[in-house]
């Protein structure tokens, strides 16, 4: 028996095409495309170089002392005038939470979402987190404060134990799946605080969590 081959060729192609159409939009549904862009936002905020967070001293006084003085001390000498010195020159902070509040952060937000009502992350957001975590174990030494936020429906005081518990809950998935030191990422709770410009607080848009790398 004849097969036109003009015909297997037209029923076949439709069907692989078809296969590779599935294929395409499985893999675009595990990660969404407005994911990828914040993704690829985070990983260039990282890159960039890191202004290091300092904190300056208070420079040490020194009461003047006249010759004729009683108890009149030497003139300081070259080793105490570098010390004083010393004093007055900012130094590097290495414990995250000790950043000032002033400190430059560049920020990138995320629609993580969570079980309702709890900090128990909901699977649909657990890829997009895992990519979170591989990212920023390229850059382990920079510090990422983890803002929390919620919308302002409910209890003020209950938002914001519920927005720290959630980003408690995002710094401890981040810290297990990349191996990251806990002490770079600092989990906040932001509540109802700080809601998404130009939008009404009450709007599930707030419900999100902010990752601000430092530097």
């Amino acid at each position: 028996m004849k097969v036109n081959m003009n015909k297997r060729v037209s029923i076949v192609l439709p069907a692989f095409v078809a296969g590779i159409m599935a294929f395409s939009f499985g893999t675009a549904s595990a990660l969404d495309l407005s994911d990828e862009a914040k993704l690829k936002e985070l990983e260039n905020a990282l890159k960039s170089p890191e202004a290091p967070a300092t904190v300056k001293k208070k420079p040490r006084t020194r009461a003047i002392v006249f010759d004729n003085d009683a108890g009149a001390t030497a003139a300081p000498t070259a080793a105490t005038t570098a010390a004083a010195v010393a004093e007055t020159k900012p130094a590097r902070i290495g414990d995250c939470t000790a950043i000032p509040a002033d400190v430059k952060t560049t920020p990138v937000d995320f629609a993580i979402q969570f079980k309702s009502g709890s900090a128990d992350l909901a699977p649909s957001s657990e890829e997009t987190l895992r990519q979170i975590a591989k990212i920023l174990a390229l850059s382990p030494d920079r510090c990422i404060l983890v803002e929390g936020h919620t919308d302002a429906v409910g209890n003020f005081e209950k938002n914001m134990a519920l927005s720290k518990d959630r980003s408690s809950s995002v710094v401890k998935f981040i810290v297990e799946k990349a191996g990251m030191d806990a002490s770079r990422l600092v989990p906040i709770g932001k509540g109802q605080t700080e809601p998404v410009k130009n939008t009404d607080p009450r709007d599930s848009k707030n419900r999100r969590v902010v990752f601000k790398v430092v530097g």
